[in-house]
């Protein structure tokens, strides 16, 4: 879809027709030396404050005949195709890049336009559109043409039978006895019932018979108790006789016996 692009209000002035035939001619090797030498380098995308004319090569060029007429690198010249392509959508990429990796005349001028006018590159996007207003009209109709040609597909889900039988792996057999031991069960509980009840009855005698041995030992405590008792009074009570009747004279008092003299 190769079309004229009118880039007459975004070019700068060159001078007569002689010296742009000049310019369809590859730049001599001292040329390029020179420009490379005498444009600084800016901050707009390999833009310099002393641009080159506008090359219009006759023949496709490959990126480093271009990096060099322009005194930049070869990732700028992609960088300048990669633009290009976003502000031309109309152009396909047959009609501004060869099989063989060469740029077509067409493209060239193209990053030319875009390096020379010093641009960023939405302004100059807008004004090629309002440049080409025959282009953008014919884009936005074939896109509207597309669109309605190919709807948007939805998805959907048949339904299809299956004549494949679907493996199903058999299943053995499970054989399981049941052993009922509810009877053993309930002998069990019973025979436990049985030993708490005779736990609890031996318990009980065992309770019983220690009472009974403590109020046993008791009795014979306190019994042994007053017979002491009984004897200690009764051995006081003679004593106290015997002084009584000593002191009524009814007891004679016996002499100490004689001590016997030693020599």
């Amino acid at each position: 879809m190769a079309e004229h692009l009118d880039l007459s209000a975004v070019e700068p002035m060159t001078e007569p027709i002689a010296f742009s035939l000049e310019l369809d001619l590859p730049p001599t090797p001292e040329a390029l030396s020179e420009v490379a030498e005498t444009s600084p380098v800016t901050s707009h995308e390999g833009s310099t404050n002393a641009h080159p004319r506008l090359w219009r090569p006759a023949e496709p060029q490959f990126t480093k005949a271009i990096a060099q007429y322009y005194g930049v690198s070869r990732k700028s010249v992609q960088q300048w195709f990669q633009k290009v392509k976003d502000a031309c959508p109309w152009f396909t990429e047959t009609d501004l890049k060869l099989p063989d990796e060469r740029y077509t005349p067409l493209c060239i001028e193209l990053m030319g336009g875009y390096r020379t006018s010093e641009l960023p590159f939405e302004a100059w996007k807008a004004q090629l559109w309002e440049q080409n207003p025959d282009l953008v009209t014919a884009y936005h109709a074939s896109t509207s043409q597309s669109q309605a040609a190919d709807p948007p597909t939805t998805a959907a889900i048949t339904l299809r039978e299956s004549d494949v039988p679907l493996p199903v792996q058999e299943i053995q057999p499970l054989n399981l006895t049941v052993v009922d031991s509810t009877q053993r069960l309930a002998e069990a509980i019973t025979r436990l019932n049985s030993t708490l009840q005779q736990f609890v009855s031996n318990d009980q005698t065992l309770e019983d018979a220690l009472k009974q041995n403590a109020t046993q030992k008791g009795s014979r405590l306190g019994t042994e108790l007053a017979i002491a008792e009984m004897g200690s009074m009764m051995q006081a009570t003679d004593s106290a006789r015997v002084e009584l009747a000593k002191k009524l004279g009814l007891l004679s008092i016996p002499a100490d016996p004689p001590q016997q003299q030693t020599a």
